[in-house]
């Protein structure tokens, strides 16, 4: 059976209808002939072969219209140019004419208009659902009117009772009209279906159970989660009136349409959490929607996104506003640094280990447009050298031994739309290299195994603290990958070049460690603070950070003393040796001259830079080298 099934009530009509069908157009309506009972009986026979929509005429589509199929019932529609061509044969007799038909035929007929332009006695007889035909023709019979125009049920009647009958015809202009509306009804059945099955697929595949019911309270909708969480199954609910849930905590709600967020319910052992939504458009109610989820399994589900994201890097915690700092030294670098935030272009981060060259990376990420996308950071360094390429770029299922079931996105896949912080770049391997060279190129990566090229729009912020300019010009670290990955680069000057910073950062770690061991101390001892600005770090930040914790886990008063801070520092109480006269190098000479300049231009680095003829890069690098 096909989709549109024309049902005609008469042989004409029929014919007429077979012809239309010729065109492909219409390739999707099947053309059947039976009247009234015998016509209503083929469209549930057409309908139990899944036809979509019907079409008929007459009497015999209102008996298909009561039989309340399910499914649209077109009505072939009879026009003024079909009555005027019925007309033009029956007025030629001269004989008195009653035209008589149900109303849904000849209902728009203008009896007054008709009988100014027909030269003969004419009437019209619009027939009800209860009229006997027979006694409305012999009545009309009774009353000199011998010929009549009507549809298939009058004409049957009529043949019988032996009076000239017309049939009223549709023309096939109007079969044509009727075919193009179920064609539309037809297209917009199957759009809505597909809706509403992709909606259904959604529905029970979210996490969420989700019930709905109509404007009268039937139940419309409860997906498999609600009947997974409530106990109960769709077949034995679906279509029933919502007081079959009464027992439910929340359906007095659903059923004044009260709206209810986020309400907790505990639903035999399980602890809910349910949102009752009523829909309405303007003043008309058109049912509600429950929303219910498990408590228990978004605690769950919060914590492992949470240790996921932490662990991965996908998070940036740190900002500008958290960098604590007093030195101009420091001040520059973030000036340098919020300006770079504004750029997608590269960023290479350089200066000594423990600086703080991923609080920069985090910080730039989140001062940028790009704040809300990912944050991944990577360490290089810890990457095994056998899994380089599968961990940056990702990998297929079955593309190894010991790959994940359906494979594994990489890093760059993971920082999509945001920001990839690829932390000791320096040492990640020269084959390494070129496949990194290559993706940064061309902005797509192809996981390991696969033949699928996947773009990526990332923004890439790289660190160091090895001199990859030396190390590219030892060969060690391919140049033209540096030329990539440096188009903005920010020197860090290590702690004991920025001594103004080393005070307030002790302050800040002792607050820190405070209140994370529970202690209370004041601040640091005359003698304590002395040393701790004398002290050479080696560590920077990070190895402030762990003399302040240590001597607030020894100290005893309300003061950090020096011996607080000397304790478990190597060879601290033991003098250096004496030192053999050093010989007079290049560097030496470099490295006063240097100072020198440094002192004479009030230790800016900018106008010293200027002096010297370099970049303010290379001061920073050849200071760090100095340990100026």
């Amino acid at each position: 059976m096909k989709e549109i099934v024309f049902i005609a009530p008469y042989e004409q009509m029929w014919k007429k209808a077979q012809a239309i069908v010729r065109d492909p157009k219409y390739s999707s309506v099947a053309v059947l002939k039976g009247n009234l009972e015998e016509g209503l009986n083929l469209a549930i026979n057409a309908v139990e072969a899944h036809a979509r929509v019907l079409i008929s005429r007459g009497g015999t589509y209102r008996l298909i219209k009561q039989a309340n199929t399910g499914i649209p019932v077109v009505e072939i529609q009879s026009n003024l140019f079909d009555l005027i061509e019925s007309l033009s044969i029956a007025v030629e007799q001269g004989r008195p004419l009653a035209i008589v038909g149900y109303s849904n035929v000849i209902s728009h007929y203008d009896e007054k208009y008709l009988k100014k332009i027909i030269k003969t006695r004419l009437t019209i007889v619009n027939l009800r659902d209860t009229d006997d035909v027979k006694a409305v023709v012999e009545d009309l019979a009774a009353r000199g009117y011998t010929l009549f125009l009507g549809d298939t049920i009058t004409k049957k009647v009529c043949d019988e009772a032996g009076y000239d009958c017309y049939l009223q015809e549709s023309g096939s202009f109007a079969l044509q009209q009727a075919m193009d509306e179920a064609l539309r009804l037809c297209m917009a059945l199957k759009q809505e279906e597909e809706l509403a099955q992709r909606l259904r697929a959604v529905i029970d595949f979210v996490h969420d159970g989700v019930i709905a019911a109509d404007s009268g309270g039937r139940i419309i909708l409860f997906n498999a989660i609600a009947q997974d969480m409530l106990l109960i199954k769709e077949k034995n609910i679906l279509n029933t009136s919502i007081d079959t849930l009464s027992g439910l905590p929340f359906i007095k709600g659903m059923k004044e349409k009260d709206q209810i967020i986020d309400e907790t319910f505990k639903i035999g052992e399980r602890l809910l959490s349910v949102s009752t939504i009523p829909v309405s458009l303007g003043a008309d109610s058109f049912g509600s929607v429950v929303i219910i989820r498990d408590v228990q399994e978004l605690q769950a589900y919060e914590r492992k996104l949470r240790v996921a994201l932490a662990d991965k890097g996908f998070i940036a915690r740190h900002t500008f506003n958290s960098m604590v700092y007093a030195s101009r030294e420091m001040a520059h670098c973030i000036s340098i640094a919020k300006k770079f935030s504004h750029y997608k272009a590269a960023v290479l981060i350089e200066g000594a280990s423990g600086v703080g060259k991923e609080l920069f990376a985090q910080s730039i990420h989140n001062y940028g447009s790009l704040r809300n996308g990912p944050f991944v950071a990577v360490n290089c360094a810890v990457l095994p050298k056998s899994l380089i390429e599968s961990e940056l770029f990702g990998y297929v299922e079955g593309a190894f031994t010991g790959s994940r079931k359906g494979g594994k996105a990489g890093y760059f896949e993971m920082a999509h739309k945001g920001t990839l912080f690829l932390d000791e770049i320096s040492e990640l391997p020269l084959d390494e290299q070129a496949h990194l060279l290559r993706v940064i190129q061309e902005k797509e990566v192809m996981r390991l195994g696969d033949t699928k090229i996947v773009p990526v729009d990332v923004r890439l912020i790289c660190a160091s603290n090895k001199n990859l300019v030396e190390m590219a010009n030892a060969t060690l670290f391919r140049e033209d990958l540096l030329y990539r990955i440096n188009t903005l680069s920010l020197y860090i000057p290590p702690l004991s070049n920025r001594l103004d910073d080393i005070e307030v950062l002790a302050a800040h770690f002792l607050a820190e460690f405070c209140g994370a061991h529970k202690k209370i101390i004041n601040g640091f001892s005359p003698k304590a603070l002395e040393r701790l600005r004398s002290y050479r770090y080696r560590g920077n930040v990070r190895e402030l950070r762990s003399m302040i914790e240590r001597a607030v886990i020894i100290c005893e008063g309300k003061m950090v003393r020096l011996s607080d801070l000397q304790s478990g520092l190597p060879d601290d109480e033991t003098p250096p040796p004496a030192e053999a006269p050093a010989q007079v190098t290049l560097d030496t000479i470099e490295k006063a001259h240097i100072r020198r300049v440094l002192e004479g231009n009030n230790w800016s680095v900018s106008k010293a830079a200027a002096a010297l003829g370099i970049s303010r890069s290379t001061l920073w690098r050849k200071m760090n080298a100095f340990n100026i």
